[in-house]
């Protein structure tokens, strides 16, 4: 069933919201509407589109698929007439037409539109995890509107644990892709578990929606790594004006501790202390290189096609590099991959990913050429404070070895002793204990966090009081 709905849903995760739309049925229907959509000659997939008012008070929508463990999937655009809703999705459409008590609903994608009723629900269905935090919570959950750069507007979540004065404040950061405050992926929400369990150890926690995501306003689909490190200083900022913390650390994962590292080599009075989790090491154009040789090397590659296969790899990056202006970039790569034999066009065809690595899609991305050109090394090097860097041995997306000893190596050349470093064994990317560490495990695992990574960070934190 993955197929037929990947380049409407699967894709628009990493879409932006461009515009606003009035007030009126967004406003007048605010909730989470549900439906059963009859799939030709196939399943029946659930089908879901939330109406909600965003951080800065605006009304926008989200879809989700919860059959595919999709959530606060972003729509681009929203039309609105006085009865129907059209949210866009790139790759399709989903139209809400209002009935009385209920949206008739059609999507609209290929050659005839699929229709189903959407109803009301207090929740969509998910995936029951057993470490999803559950009540009573010695803690209390504030919901704020922090104001970044350029008018964004960011949603967010401060948990203060009962009865603690002047706690330690902890501020989650997410790695790529569309993070919401809960880092909500494959049905498991691991910053939620995270920060429930450091506020019941007496910690405050921060996490907030990356721009363009569930509440947060701005352009995901054009962000770059210097505007995430903008609303993290916003963040940062924020909380040390709005009330004393003992001390005030960040925690990133994957990409996060990256963005981590930048802002606390920017504004050391402001940052007490960083954990890195999954973190990179590595200059950006070889991180990437790195990435693609895991994945070619998952999905079947012998070792001879690796190395074929590396070869195009690299070049197609450094294209990306040496063209800043997208229409000459997309040129450059057209006529690279003319230029291969038959072999390697069969060989990356069955290697780039959907919207994904290698794709000419990918390549216009703004942050993807951010990102080849950035360096975490340099930002570790400047970084003064003491840091906890943790890596699982079974990680695809950040190979643990390479990239730990570059966190490591550069925090030494910058004179920082205060370092922990550790590769835990049998964790995956997301920390989860696994068996080979495979993207397509992470779904399968019912542990959202194992708990060995749970008490390092926790035991790390509570010393830097």
């Amino acid at each position: 069933m993955k197929p037929f709905l990947q380049n409407a849903l699967v894709t628009a995760l990493s879409l932006a919201l461009h515009s606003h739309a009035t007030a009126g049925l967004l406003q007048d229907h605010q909730g989470r509407w549900l439906g059963d959509m009859k799939m030709p000659d196939g399943p029946t997939l659930k089908i879901g589109a939330e109406l909600f008012t965003r951080a800065d008070g605006s009304y926008w929508a989200s879809a989700s698929s919860p059959d595919q463990d999709e959530y606060d999937i972003p729509v681009r655009n929203i039309k609105e007439t006085e009865d129907t809703l059209e949210l866009d999705l790139v790759s399709a459409t989903l139209k809400l037409t209002w009935v009385r008590d209920h949206f008739n609903g059609e999507w609209i994608q290929g050659p005839a539109p699929l229709s189903l009723t959407m109803n009301q629900v207090s929740e969509f269905p998910k995936k029951i995890r057993p470490q999803t935090p559950k009540a009573p919570f010695p803690y209390t959950d504030e919901t704020l509107a922090i104001t970044s750069a350029k008018g964004v507007t960011l949603g967010a979540t401060l948990s203060i644990p009962s009865g603690k004065v002047d706690p330690i404040l902890v501020v989650l950061v997410h790695g790529s892709g569309p993070g919401t405050r809960d880092e909500e992926l494959a049905g498991h929400r691991p910053f939620a578990v995270l920060a429930d369990y450091l506020a019941r150890a007496g910690v405050a926690v921060l996490r907030y929606d990356k721009r363009g995501i569930s509440r947060s306003t701005g352009d995901y689909e054009n962000h770059t790594l210097a505007q995430l490190v903008d609303d993290l200083n916003a963040v940062v900022r924020e909380m040390k004006a709005r009330k004393p913390f003992a001390r005030i650390g960040l925690i990133g994962l994957s990409e996060g501790p990256q963005i981590a590292a930048a802002v606390a080599a920017q504004h050391p009075e402001a940052v007490n202390f960083v954990v890195s989790l999954a973190g990179t090491g590595l200059p950006g154009i070889e991180m990437i290189v790195l990435q693609d040789r895991v994945w070619a090397k998952d999905h079947g590659a012998n070792p001879a096609e690796v190395e074929r296969l590396m070869v195009y790899v690299r070049k197609y990056y450094e294209t990306i590099l040496l063209n800043a202006d997208i229409g000459p970039r997309i040129k450059a790569l057209k006529t690279l991959y003319d230029e291969l034999s038959p072999e390697d066009k069969t060989l990356v065809e069955k290697h780039k990913m959907n919207e994904g690595s290698l794709s000419l899609s990918w390549a216009a991305k703004p942050f993807l050429r951010a990102s080849l050109m950035s360096n975490p090394q340099i930002d570790w090097r400047a970084v003064r404070c003491p840091v906890l860097a943790l890596n699982g041995s079974l990680d695809h997306q950040v190979p643990a070895r390479e990239n730990l000893a570059g966190i490591v190596a550069a925090l030494h050349a910058g004179g920082n002793d205060k370092v922990e470093s550790a590769e835990l064994p049998s964790l995956n990317h997301l920390f989860q204990t696994a068996k080979t560490g495979a993207e397509d495990e992470y779904g399968n695992i019912d542990e959202t966090l194992a708990p060995i990574v749970l008490q390092r960070i926790a035991q790390f934190v509570i010393q830097q009081h």
